[in-house]
């Protein structure tokens, strides 16, 4: 039976975690110093090796030749481990095993000892799917369990496992797996199964994984089910639904114009293509992090473009989704800051008066205005940035104003916040 590509190139011991020094660093010295606690949490983002690290460790503890940071894979521990049947290393989903019963079911056979391994290890993944009440009855055994059990738990939302199980637990953090890296392993892999595939086509492969490590071979997995040989950067860019840069900068050439015409005209020109929208607003951040343009401009685009990258994961109408921040995007791209504004107001001709006792005007003394009336009234300008100006407007700065501000009473302390 074939075996996913995922599966078949699973990392087989510490040294074969990629992207990880410093969590296998830590395994490597706590299992070589007998120093290794007996409940460890790896927490991490998706395809970053979480799994695939508990079973090494489950090896190292259980091997024959053990505990040793280089499992030999040949012995039946090693080997029932990897396939996942060895009796006394028991892997629980915790979506699926996530109540009280099944916390008592763990308590329960934690009682009795390993019947052929040094040590009787659970593997909890996703264990932040447990019940709150399912977490309180496990709390004295992961406290302290007898000395032949270990604990490895594995999560992708670190912060809805409660304090009480984190306390307990030594905490081993892994982080996105860097695309070079993953670009790397996806060559090896090609190389293993004889394909030939473009340098430029695994970069985008790597792109896309947005650093997970078994997004990526799932996507190489794919592609080789397309065409079994001679992978063209435009074949992955067909099958996984990428866009090239030039056209990221074309899209965002139309933002900076304020041409949201086009640039909506873009969107759908991509969207018959087939282009994976989440994969396209990924580009988008990752080319507003290095484009030239001012920080205030950069910080608006990025808050619309990571909103809409939670909208898609979220909702099945991406185009909608894109459309929405595109739109957004122009409206935004050429604001300029209050206090630039306010900055040229003052520089124009606007004579200093002394309005104090102009009572019959509508304003607050609690508030600053610009208070558009009539021609035969005063409008009034008050600027707390140098002090507490109050400035008389004639005719002609009157209709900058308004040209600044669309015609709209503009409140400055509100704007200035």
């Amino acid at each position: 039976m074939y075996k996913v590509l995922a599966r078949k190139y699973r990392p087989a011991k510490l040294d074969e975690v990629i992207g990880q020094d410093v969590a296998v660093r830590i395994l490597k010295n706590a299992i070589n110093s007998n120093r290794l606690h007996h409940a460890i949490l790896l927490s991490g983002p998706m395809g970053t090796g979480k799994t695939s690290t508990a079973r090494i460790i489950a090896k190292s503890l259980n091997c024959e030749k053990g505990p040793t940071v280089e499992p030999c894979n040949k012995c039946e521990s090693c080997i029932s481990i990897a396939q996942g049947n060895n009796i006394d290393v028991v892997e629980i989903d915790g979506a699926s095993n996530r109540k009280v019963d099944d916390a008592r079911a763990i308590i329960e056979s934690v009682r009795y000892p390993p019947l052929k391994s040094r040590y009787k290890i659970y593997i909890i993944d996703e264990v932040h799917m447990l019940t709150q009440e399912a977490f309180n009855a496990l709390l004295k055994t992961i406290e302290e369990p007898p000395d032949y059990i270990k604990f490895i738990f594995a999560t992708t939302a670190i912060e809805k496992v409660p304090d009480t199980i984190l306390s307990r637990c030594q905490i081993i953090t892994l982080k996105k797996i860097p695309q070079g890296l993953i670009k790397q392993k996806l060559k090896h892999i090609a190389e293993a199964e004889h394909v030939s595939i473009d340098e430029g086509a695994l970069d985008i492969i790597a792109l896309s994984s947005f650093g997970s490590m078994r997004v990526a071979e799932g996507y190489l997995d794919r592609c080789i089910a397309y065409k079994p040989d001679n992978l063209s950067t435009n074949d992955i860019s067909r099958v996984i639904g990428v866009t090239d840069i030039e056209t990221v900068k074309k899209y965002f050439s139309h933002i900076l114009n304020k041409d949201a015409k086009s640039a909506i005209k873009l969107i759908k020109t991509l969207d018959e293509q087939g282009i994976n929208f989440e994969i396209f607003v990924g580009q988008c951040i990752e080319y507003l992090l290095f484009v030239d343009i001012t920080v205030e401009q950069k910080t608006n685009l990025l808050n619309i473009y990571y909103k809409s990258m939670l909208d898609l994961k979220q909702n099945n109408d991406s185009l909608t989704v894109l459309n929405v921040a595109t739109y957004k995007a122009a409206s935004i791209a050429n604001l300029e800051k209050i206090e630039t504004i306010i900055e040229k107001l003052l520089n124009s001709n606007i004579t200093e008066v002394n309005l104090q006792n102009d009572i019959n005007k509508p304003h607050n003394d609690n508030d600053n205005l610009f208070y558009s009336g009539n021609d035969s009234e005063v409008q009034h300008l008050s600027d707390d940035m140098d002090g507490n100006t109050d400035i008389d407007v004639n005719n002609n700065n009157l209709k900058l104003i308004l040209d600044e501000f669309n015609g709209k009473i503009i409140s400055v302390e509100k704007l200035k916040k």
